[in-house]
């Protein structure tokens, strides 16, 4: 039972990480939580923020670490 459960809860957690990271923003631009990704995903969140502006992105500052953030301005 407990096999079962430990399974249940990995793949929980797996499908949790799934995805874009989600940035925290506006039509000037924004800040994206850095947790366990990578430059790429950042800029083509950041580049999915800024198109509903009609506008395209520039990464101005990334802090990788655990906790760390990533800026971006809409241009």
């Amino acid at each position: 039972m407990s096999r079962i459960l430990i399974i249940l809860l990995s793949t929980g957690l797996l499908g949790a990480c799934g995805g874009l990271p989600k940035p925290t923003g506006n039509e000037m631009g924004g800040v994206i939580d850095w947790f366990a990704t990578n430059e790429t995903e950042v800029f083509e969140a950041a580049t999915q923020h800024c198109a509903k502006y009609g506008k395209r992105a520039q990464i101005r500052d990334i802090r990788a670490r655990a906790g760390g953030h990533a800026f971006f301005d809409c241009i």
